[in-house]
């Protein structure tokens, strides 16, 4: 690969700011300045701003004296080697950082977020390994979810929502909450599906209609899988 073809062509890194004050200035411009490329800027260990620039001497620069000010201390350019690579490269940094100099988050035109076909494969997979877990061969799993008829996804349906679930797992008993958006909330994270939120208490795969438990009757608890039958 020839250095033009590079994404990064050249850069410096963790460099205290007051490089941009001192007699070592001259020598910073010489290399960066009229270079456009990525640039971070750093509070101690800790990144405080991602920006992009097509002349980052001038860049860097200017953030001595806006409202960046103070805010940082050492900073990182990153010289690209062809300008179409700049933008998408600082929305990746400002997704999977997230600085807090940053007031705008990343943006990807033209890329998918799959998330939601994510948490639709692994109900899917709920509703499987519920049926394993009962025993039903692929054929009568295939038969009873075209039948007509109330299903234990449709008497999970059926149920007044949020709901109130337990688990007991290692002698310690979980309460959760099926929300009306059918994801778990589990103190204070939510979950995206039964067995999601089991797993965040198991740590291993586990069938969440197996794992939790609803109220029947007053003091009686049942698995989900028993809903419907």
């Amino acid at each position: 690969m020839s250095k033009n073809d590079a994404l990064v062509s050249e850069y410096i890194e963790r460099m205290s700011g007051d490089i941009l004050e001192d007699r070592y200035r001259p020598q910073l411009a010489e290399l960066i300045r009229g270079h456009s490329g990525i640039y971070a800027l750093f509070k101690g260990d800790d990144l405080y701003y991602v920006g992009l620039a097509v002349d980052l001497m001038r860049r860097v620069n200017q953030h001595l004296k806006d409202r960046h000010r103070g805010a940082w201390n050492r900073f990182s350019v990153y010289l690209t080697g062809r300008d179409e690579h700049l933008k998408p490269l600082e929305s990746l940094l400002l997704r999977v950082y997230r600085p807090v100099g940053n007031k705008q988050g990343g943006r990807l035109p033209g890329a998918n977020d799959r998330k939601r076909a994510l948490e639709q494969a692994m109900k899917r997979r709920d509703t499987e390994l519920r049926d394993i877990a009962l025993g039903k061969p692929a054929r009568m799993m295939q038969q009873q979810r075209s039948r007509k008829g109330a299903t234990r996804d449709e008497a999970l349906a059926a149920l007044r929502k949020p709901l109130a679930l337990r688990a007991v797992y290692k002698g310690e008993v979980y309460r959760a909450t099926l929300m009306p958006n059918e994801t778990v909330k589990l103190g204070s994270k939510r979950y995206s599906s039964l067995s999601a939120a089991a797993v965040g208490i198991v740590k291993r795969p586990m069938n969440g209609w197996w794992f939790w438990q609803c109220r029947k009757d007053q003091d009686d608890w049942v698995r989900l899988t028993e809903l419907g039958s």
